[in-house]
């Protein structure tokens, strides 16, 4: 009796919300654009309630929840926003809450002094980090007074180490003025194009979650091409089918590679705009429609996606790749958005005007260099054709997750690969680059020349020394950590949590261990095979 009476004080101290209420989810942060997204509260109470949403918030996040007063018990007429902080993900079998679809998470509500000091931590990190980086641009302009005192004793290493410091900062400062494209309703029809061989594990929910998409399913089409794989991946194509009877399946009876599987899937489709998915990739529900939202501009031939990476932690490999995919996708390619020059857009996600791409289909599917036909670098390559005549942009909201190589082994095969495809690319977008921004044009080609120079400095300054029994350059060895702080922060400011360290520390695996894979792939640039079959 007592206890069933302490339980009836506990939930009058704490009334349930049975029932749905409607509310708004609002992600601020100083550093970034303000999102708001449709959501439903249901099984709240004083503490907490579960939250539907149409798009993925991350754990350990504060976000604010605007709601009607009066509507629930716990929010009174002067209160219509509560803080809340995402505190898990929950499994949901329902797949539609009065119109939001797709994520159920379970939210916490500011209501004791413990979260209250948590929320205001969290809500701070942003101002520290503008304080942090701004005391490293300050530390980072003294140290380039010393390459200018010092300058004719190494000119080479000074000039070196200006132009690159120069450089970084450049793209992190661009990147603060991007902005997505508007949202305006476009709605082209939209074909949605995988193309694998051997994804057994993983080709079913990249279809699934495409089908899923809030996109108009009359003006969504979806090709999925097996490129004569030998594992169950056509059985999963076609279990696919059977969930969703409009996928329509290509079948290659021997693998022609994925540039033949995309050309393949270009050819059957209706739709005005490609979207090539990896089938390792998992597009959001809204995604499909941000990713179009470019092509309102007929001089946009190409948009680039924002990716996350789906196992990022799993080990310190994936942790790395993490951080090193978020500066790739929103400092690298968003300074290149400004000005219309997206060098790369990523296989993961991506999406061309189909009108731009049929007359150079060809051309494309046929490419060779050296005399060797052109077997991976396929989505550089044909971001190279769409950057010869038209805009090519990157949309930070058009967002997908993608799964990273877990093991060294794999992981050094798919960078030997892309730099393969880099060196190529590079060498014929210098022949037409100098024909964009003059400021777009420089970055490209001090980006071509970094990568080659760069480990050549590093052996000079911290390897060669030791030779003559002389000290590495600290300086140098100072000036790459902090370079390394300043981007991770980039990371920090969004996310905030503890995955930011892996940002520097992937400098320094980049600097001593993967910067001479660009060497090796020189070398061995006409060996075309995949490399992580």
């Amino acid at each position: 009796m007592e206890v069933s009476t302490v339980a009836t004080e506990e939930r009058r101290a704490n009334p349930r919300l049975d029932a749905i209420s409607q509310a708004r989810v609002q992600r601020r942060n100083p550093l970034f654009t303000t999102r708001i997204w449709h959501g439903a509260l249901r099984n709240g109470s004083r503490g907490g309630a579960c939250l539907h949403v149409n798009t993925p918030l991350d754990l350990g996040e504060w976000i604010d929840l605007k709601l009607d007063p009066g509507v629930i018990p716990f929010v009174t007429a002067g209160q219509a926003t509560i803080e809340a902080r995402v505190v898990r993900q929950i499994a949901s079998s329902d797949p539609a809450v009065h119109g939001v679809s797709s994520y159920t998470f379970g939210v916490e509500f500011k209501r004791n002094i413990k979260l209250r000091l948590a929320h205001a931590w969290y809500r701070s990190i942003p101002w520290l980090v503008t304080a942090l980086f701004i005391a490293g641009v300050v530390n980072v302009g003294y140290l380039k007074s010393f390459n200018l005192d010092s300058f004719w004793y190494q000119p080479l290493l000074n000039f070196y180490s200006i132009l690159i410091s120069i450089f970084i900062l450049s793209r992190v400062l661009l990147a603060l003025f991007y902005r997505p494209p508007k949202n305006l309703g476009y709605q082209p029809a939209v074909t949605a194009i995988i193309a694998c061989k051997n994804e057994e594990d993983s080709i079913a929910k990249t279809i699934d979650v495409i089908f899923n998409s809030d996109y108009p399913r009359e003006r969504l089409e979806v090709i999925a091409v097996n490129d004569g794989s030998t594992d169950r991946t056509l059985e999963e194509m076609r279990a696919a089918q059977r969930r969703n009877p409009q996928l329509k399946i290509i079948d290659f009876k021997k693998n022609l590679g994925k540039r033949h599987g995309m050309a393949a899937g270009a050819q059957a489709a209706k739709g005005e705009i490609l979207v090539y998915i990896d089938s390792d990739s998992f597009v959001q529900p809204d995604t499909i429609h941000k990713l179009v939202q470019g092509f309102a501009d007929r001089d946009v031939g190409a948009v680039c996606c924002h990716a996350h990476v789906q196992n990022a932690r799993t080990n310190l490999l994936t942790k790395m790749q993490e951080v090193r995919y978020y500066i790739a996708f929103r400092i690298v390619k968003a300074a290149e958005s400004i000005f219309s020059s997206v060098s790369c857009c990523s296989g993961c996600l991506a999406a061309y005007r189909k009108e731009y791409v049929m007359p150079v289909l060809d051309h494309w599917l046929n490419q060779t260099f050296l005399g060797e036909i052109a077997t991976f670098g396929d989505d550089r390559s044909l971001t190279n054709y769409m950057l010869r005549r038209y805009r090519v942009i990157y949309d930070s909201e058009a967002v997908c997750t993608t799964i990273v190589p877990e093991t060294y082994h794999v992981f050094f095969r798919q960078q030997l690969r892309w730099k393969k495809s880099w060196i190529r690319e590079s060498l014929i977008a210098c022949t037409f680059i100098w024909r964009k921004h003059p400021t777009a044009a420089i970055s490209y080609y001090l980006g071509v020349l970094f990568p080659f120079v760069g480990p050549l400095v590093v052996l000079n300054a911290l390897a060669v020394p030791l030779l003559g029994a002389a000290s590495p350059s600290l300086s140098y060895l100072y000036g790459a950590i902090l370079m390394s702080f300043l981007y991770s922060l980039a990371y920090l400011a969004r996310f905030r949590n503890t995955l930011w360290i892996y940002g520097v520390y992937f400098t320094f695996f980049y600097m001593f261990v993967l910067a001479w894979q660009t060497f090796y792939a020189l070398l061995t640039v006409r060996r075309n095979h995949w490399g992580t079959r």
